[in-house]
Formats: C-alpha cells, structure tokens, sequence
C-alpha cells in the first residue's frame, strides 16, 4: 500500500491535485479532518483545476470548478451551484495511519 503523503503536506483550507497510481485525485485538509474525491467533475467529467492552483473557498467549505464554477460542499462533495445541481464529486476513502495518508 502507497502512502499519499503525510497530512501535514497538504496545507488546510485548500486543495492540492495528486496523482496517484495513475488516478487523479483531489486532496482538501480541513483542521484534523481529510477529504479525497476523485478529480473529475460530474458536468463534464474533466478536472476541477486545468488553470492550476487550489479550488477551495478561503474557509475551506465549498470547492469550485474552474471549468464552468461549479460548486460543491467539501463534507460530502455535493454540487450546489452550477451546472451539475444536485450531483456529487466522487469520494474516495482513505487511512490515516501515524499521518501518512493511503487508499483504503
């Protein structure tokens, strides 16, 4: 099994893209809490971020497409703005072991 990274890599209140085994993933740290969604937008089934950068509000909570601004709540990936209303990002589960982060 092949770590993520260690959770304090990953800044808080912002997303960072990651490619991993060949899936690209989208990594958002909020205080202790770690939130992994495949990155790929329900609307158009591209990435969040071609521009680059992070898609998450400044507090963390919502994150933006930068292809058409949709929006989703961070806690359960859910569109509440935008084009794909009502669709959700694609949750992937993972382990934090002693702060290393891995695909369960």
């Amino acid at each position: 099994m092949s770590s993520l990274g260690n959770i304090t890599e990953f800044p808080e209140n912002a997303s960072c893209s990651v490619n991993h085994d060949g899936r690209d993933l989208l990594v958002v740290r909020r205080g202790d809490a770690l939130f992994v969604y495949e990155n790929r937008c329900p609307h158009t089934r591209e990435s969040l971020d071609p521009m680059g950068g992070s898609v998450a509000s400044d507090d963390g909570l919502l994150l933006t497409c930068q292809r058409h601004a949709a929006q989703f709540r961070l806690d359960n990936g859910e569109c509440v703005g935008g084009p794909c209303l009502g669709e959700q990002l694609e949750a992937v589960a993972v382990i934090i072991s002693q702060g290393e982060i891995y695909l369960d």
